[in-house]
């Protein structure tokens, strides 16, 4: 567990020859106490050539401060600036339609998850065989956790293909497990920043199969998805979630 950045600073500082093709983009909001679980989860990942990207969407300064100091200790890993404050959906496609950043893949990241040391891996290993003129975008199922990290379940396993039709009607997947191309990513940008939908990881799976995209959906789970209070975009696994979503 990390405790102190500057401490922290020689096990944090990964090889600079390592190329950065895939950008990590997270989207915070007074979220500190869980992140630096994920953020050692992040460090961890066996995949290494990533950089990670926050949007700070927090009215007090306590989540800037934590930010600064891991970006000290993190050695170029780790860039953030203070989101839109329009929600969490204006803040994700903030960062989606900046245009300093700039990779071969994307991922999403929630700030209080725990990614399995093969997630990036694994969606690499299968995005890297799509051409890259071809949208492409890879999802999982999740582990649910408690707010201690203790197992409470998994996500239910959408038995339906990933397809334009289905999206329509159904969100299979979490951003949190969201990895993709960066032709996926141009149709995002194309539909715009301000975009007035619902969430931003339903709208990925409706504009990448919508403008015939290809989407992975990986039945084993890629992450533990921690459910507490403070979420602000919990499991939809409850009939009380799925009437909501309706």
């Amino acid at each position: 567990m990390i405790k102190s950045c500057p401490c922290s600073r020689n096990s944090l500082v990964t090889d600079p020859a390592v190329p950065m093709e895939l950008a990590i983009l997270m989207g915070t909001y007074e979220g500190k106490k869980y992140f630096g679980q994920q953020l050692e989860s992040i460090i961890a990942q066996s995949y290494k050539g990533w950089k990670l990207w926050v949007s700070d969407d927090s009215a007090s300064n306590e989540m800037r401060e934590v930010l600064c100091q891991y970006r000290e200790s993190l050695s170029g890993r780790l860039s953030y600036s203070a989101g839109p404050r329009g929600g969490v959906v204006a803040n994700y496609l903030s960062l989606v339609c900046r245009p300093d950043i700039v990779a071969r893949y994307y991922a999403f990241a929630d700030q209080d998850d725990i990614w399995d040391q093969d997630k990036l891996e694994r969606a690499l290993d299968w995005l890297r065989t799509i051409s890259d003129d071809q949208p492409a975008l890879y999802c999982s199922r999740v582990r649910l956790v408690d707010e201690k990290g203790a197992p409470v379940g998994v996500s239910p396993l959408f038995a339906k293909a990933p397809a334009f039709s289905n999206a329509l009607v159904q969100s299979i997947a979490g951003g949190n497990t969201m990895v993709f191309n960066d032709a996926a990513r141009q149709l995002l940008v194309r539909a715009g920043r301000n975009a007035d939908v619902v969430v931003h990881d339903w709208w990925a799976y409706i504009v990448v199969t919508g403008c015939g995209g290809i989407v992975r959906y990986d039945a084993q789970p890629s992450l533990s998805y921690r459910q507490h209070a403070g979420n602000l975009i919990g499991g939809n696994f409850t009939w009380r979630a799925l009437l909501g979503r309706m």
